[in-house]
């Protein structure tokens, strides 16, 4: 048997399980405002994590509905129970008891350390955790930056309510760093081009997984982790995945 096909199994068995019932429908929060992962655009829910997800439970015959709200709020609302799930998370020490977790993240990312244009060169492979300890940083609020940056008390921040206003504290000298993934900030420089050449990155934080988190309280909680991890092998296998993320690295012009 082929390993792609000894991988569809699972899935195969568990959407015939489904079948047997009514076919099923999930209500998920969607992160409204951190494109191009996920973000409302024109009324509707766009981005990387939203396919990624739709397309794992769609593989498994479960329908999607997504809401998009506020990330604190998606959180908080998992974490009550009253979401089934939410994202995008990073899975740290100081959240890793209030949610159940996929076996696997969705895919893995990094934080980028960002400076103006202007600023200083870094040393010789560039900035890290520990560089960033008291100076200012702009951060959007609720975000999880990885263990390492957030349980360090000794880094300034400089909080706010989104991405864009944290690259624009930079420029104003509000603020001496930020952090945003490649991708992320290319797609912004893009929308907001009176942004664009006037940053640079000084540095990195560790590579991290990006994850959708599972409420503990829902109802729905252990059959739709277990399907949700079922359909990550599934578009993993088949090649989704991968054509998803492509996709969206070209519409990025990353290379």
């Amino acid at each position: 048997m082929r390993r792609r096909d000894a991988l569809l199994l699972p899935a195969l068995a568990l959407m015939a399980g489904i079948a047997v019932g009514q076919r099923r429908t999930v209500v998920i929060g969607a992160e409204d405002d951190w494109y191009p992962y996920s973000a409302e655009v024109q009324g509707r829910p766009e981005g990387i994590t939203i396919e990624l997800v739709t397309a794992a439970f769609r593989a498994v015959g479960v329908d999607v509905q997504l809401i998009s709200l506020p990330y604190v709020r998606c959180m908080a609302q998992t974490k009550a129970g009253t979401l089934l799930a939410c994202f995008n998370t990073t899975r740290t020490a100081l959240i890793e008891e209030d949610y159940a977790w996929p076996a696997r993240p969705m895919f893995d990312e990094r934080f980028l350390i960002w400076a103006r244009a202007d600023a200083p060169s870094p040393r010789a492979g560039g900035l890290q955790v520990h560089d960033l300890e008291g100076e200012q940083v702009a951060v959007t609020r609720g975000y999880e930056y990885g263990t390492e940056f957030d349980s360090n008390p000794r880094i300034v921040r400089v909080v706010t309510s989104h991405d864009e206003t944290n690259f624009r504290l930079l420029l104003r000298g509000r603020a001496t760093y930020t952090l945003a993934p490649d991708i992320n900030a290319r797609l912004l420089f893009k929308r907001q081009p009176d942004l664009a050449g006037k940053f640079k990155v000084v540095g990195q934080l560790s590579a991290y997984g990006l994850y959708t988190a599972f409420s503990r309280r829902h109802p729905q909680t252990t059959e739709m982790l277990a399907a949700f991890d079922e359909g990550m092998k599934v578009i993993h296998a088949n090649g989704v995945a991968k054509a998803i993320h492509e996709r969206w690295r070209q519409r990025a012009g990353a290379p």
